[in-house]
This record gives C-alpha cells, sequence and structure tokens, in this order.
C-alpha cells in the first residue's frame, strides 16, 4: 500500500518535475548561445545617422547615407558586425505602431537596409535609439508601456532574421536614474520580445548612459539568452575635447594629447577659462591614463562578466575626429581596442562616418582613416 501511494505521488509530481527539466535545459540553452553569439560580436562599428543617431530620416536620406560602397569598405576591413541605431520616431511619429500603408513603406525602407548589410555576411546589433525626450517617458508607467508595445511591434517583424545574425539591443542609453527600475523596465521588453522572438539574443545594459559604472551596478535580468553592454569614452577631457554638447568644460579643450601628464598639460591648462575645466584637465593628465590603465579599467568588466556568468561587449567607444590630435586619436583607439581583446570583451567603434568616423564621406567616395583602422586591427589593402 505504501508502495502504491509513493509511485501515486511520483506520478503526480512527474509533470512538475518533467516542465522544471525542461526549463533548466532551455536555460542552459540560452546561456550558451549568449556566450557562443557574444563571441561573434568582435570587430564591430555603429552606424550611426543613418535611421537613428540624429538628423534626417527621409526615405532619401535613408537610401543614400550609407550605401552599398560603404558596406563593401566595412566588410573588406574585417568588421563583423554592425549597431544599427533605430529612432522610435520612425515608429511612433503619426501613429505608425497601428498598421497602414505608411508603415509599411517604413519597413521597407528598413528591409532593404538591413538586407544589404546582412547579405554582405555582416551581423546586425539592432538597438532602439530614442532621443531625450522620448527616454524621458520611462519614467512614466504609460512611457514604459509604450516602450514594450514598440518592442512588440519590432520583434514581431524582426523575428524571421537569423538569430545567430540578429540581436535585439533594447535600448541606447536610457538616462533613467533609478538602476533598479531600468532592470525591471529591460525585463518587461524582453519578455514582450520572447513572445515572438524565443531563439533570438537580447542585449541589455546598465542604467544612465551605459558607461563601465553603470555596468558595474546593475544586475542580470532574468532571461538566460542576453548579452550586456556597456560605453567606454573615458577619459572625457580627451575623447570630448571641443564637443559641442554634454559638459560645459568641452568646449574649452582643443588639441589635448592621448596619453598627457599634467606637465604636458599645464601650458594648455593656462588658456582654459573656469578653475573646474582647469582640475578636469589636470585630473586626466594626475590619473594614470596610458595603454596600462586603460585595461586595468577595463578588467572590471571582465570580472563582472564572470562573477555573473553572464558575457559581455563594448558597442561603443572612440574619440571626436572634429577636435583630437589624430596621432593620439589612433594611439587610444588601439589602447582600448588591445585593453578589450585583452580582456575577451567583444567592441565596436562609435562610429562609421560621423564626427568620431573611421571613415569620411568625401565627393560620393568611402575615405577610410588608415592610420585609425591600423589602431584597430583591422585589414587594409
Amino acid at each position: 500500500m505504501i508502495r502504491l501511494r509513493n509511485m501515486l505521488f511520483f506520478i503526480t509530481l512527474l509533470p512538475a518535475l518533467c516542465g522544471a527539466a525542461t526549463a533548466q535545459q532551455n536555460a542552459e540553452q540560452g546561456r550558451a548561445a549568449a556566450r557562443r553569439r557574444a563571441a561573434t560580436l568582435t570587430r564591430g562599428v555603429n552606424l550611426s545617422g543613418w535611421f537613428g543617431g540624429w538628423g534626417d530620416y527621409s526615405t532619401e536620406h535613408t537610401s543614400t547615407y550609407i550605401t552599398k560602397a560603404d558596406i563593401d569598405s566595412i566588410k573588406a576591413l574585417g568588421i563583423r558586425y554592425v549597431r544599427f541605431p533605430f529612432d522610435p520616431i520612425l515608429l511612433t511619429r503619426g501613429g505608425l505602431l497601428t498598421e497602414g500603408p505608411q508603415r509599411d513603406e517604413l519597413w521597407k525602407r528598413l528591409d532593404t537596409a538591413l538586407d544589404m548589410v546582412m547579405d554582405a555576411g555582416i551581423s546586425v546589433d539592432f538597438v532602439v535609439f530614442p532621443r531625450d525626450d522620448y527616454k524621458q517617458q520611462l519614467s512614466t508607467q504609460h512611457g514604459v508601456e509604450q516602450f514594450v508595445l514598440l518592442w512588440q511591434v519590432l520583434a514581431r517583424h524582426l523575428a524571421t532574421r537569423d538569430p545567430e545574425r540578429f540581436f535585439f539591443e533594447l535600448m541606447n542609453e536610457s538616462q533613467t536614474s533609478d538602476s533598479y527600475r531600468w532592470i525591471g523596465i529591460q525585463s518587461e521588453a524582453a519578455y514582450a520580445i520572447r513572445q515572438v522572438a524565443p531563439r533570438h539574443t537580447v542585449l541589455a545594459s546598465g542604467a544612465h548612459y551605459d558607461s563601465l559604472p553603470d555596468l558595474l551596478e546593475t544586475q542580470p535580468i532574468d532571461d538566460p539568452n542576453v548579452i550586456y553592454t556597456f560605453h567606454f569614452y573615458e577619459p572625457y577631457p580627451f575623447t570630448h575635447q571641443g564637443a559641442p554638447w554634454g559638459s560645459i568644460e568641452w568646449n574649452y579643450y582643443k588639441k589635448i594629447p592621448y596619453p598627457a601628464t599634467p606637465q604636458q598639460l599645464s601650458a594648455i591648462a593656462e588658456g582654459v577659462p573656469g578653475d573646474n575645466a582647469r582640475y578636469q584637465l589636470f585630473l586626466y593628465g594626475a590619473s594614470g591614463w596610458n595603454s596600462k590603465g586603460i585595461a586595468d579599467r577595463l578588467a572590471f568588466a571582465s570580472t563582472w562578466a564572470r562573477e555573473h556568468s553572464v558575457p559581455v561587449i563594448c558597442n561603443e567607444f572612440g574619440a571626436f575626429r572634429d577636435t583630437a590630435p589624430p596621432d593620439s586619436r589612433a594611439r587610444y583607439l588601439h589602447d582600448v581596442r588591445t585593453g578589450l581583446e585583452h580582456a575577451n570583451i567583444g567592441w565596436g567603434m562609435w562610429d562609421w562616418s560621423g564626427n568620431f568616423g573611421l571613415a569620411v564621406h568625401s565627393e560620393g567616395r568611402v575615405a577610410v582613416d588608415r592610420e585609425d583602422a591600423s589602431a584597430l586591427g583591422l585589414a587594409l589593402n
């Protein structure tokens, strides 16, 4: 009788045991997929200014800004993936989240662009890349619901793309001040994606501006098939010198070298107005910003990844082309790239042909900066 009751109990419990085993197997498969695919996200570049990042998203612009000549150049350099920014205004302005001919036209333009990239054998990190006003709406429940709805629409359309080569990055630099809230928002968006794209890998990030400190403060979301990302632009007095946005002191910095010592920067500092601006410049020179200093800092990302058993990539780094001295810029790109590779972290440079660009559009041709390309370890013919 006891044996019969035990057998009946086991039979009753069997579905739950099978379900738990299946869930564990799915989780293991998801983690394996994320690790395998993260290993392919090396040597990347951002395609800003095309469908996201800034400016004009008209049909004329999106059909001419990045062309097959760009993609051929990217392929020839040995770049393996592109980060493809998508501004949600393309789907939210005019109510395009609902069905209609305007949305069909947008899908056609988007698919043509993505096909051009993927047909060249290049993988795609597709990232929602909003403007600040969109990000500010995430502080409200309605804004979160709209963000989740956006991903429902995007994932449903993009789910047929090869999950080994097409990635869903939830958002660029959310500016969310509460890291725990951002984890919850990302979890909701990832869950929405999973309803239509269960095999694709999601890319998630820390809060605020996706910096390395933001990553170190975050916790992984409840999804095994996730790669975590961060951006690396430190030290800002060098990488953003002369930039007309962000911190006011950046406007005063010109011809700042990398690496640099306080002694090297003292003459430059004399011409910089403002005590804080001079102080920030001093801190840059005094903080050990060189190849070893960068590698030591980047090691924190690989330690975080190991502690949480998740893969990590850095899909933005670079220096402002308009102002940074070219030789210093190349040295910086080299040191960040080699530091990331030493830490076994895949990378994506910011950006292809914008004001941090690896290449320049000139008279209908694509001119690659050979010094920068060499610094990134890319193939040069």
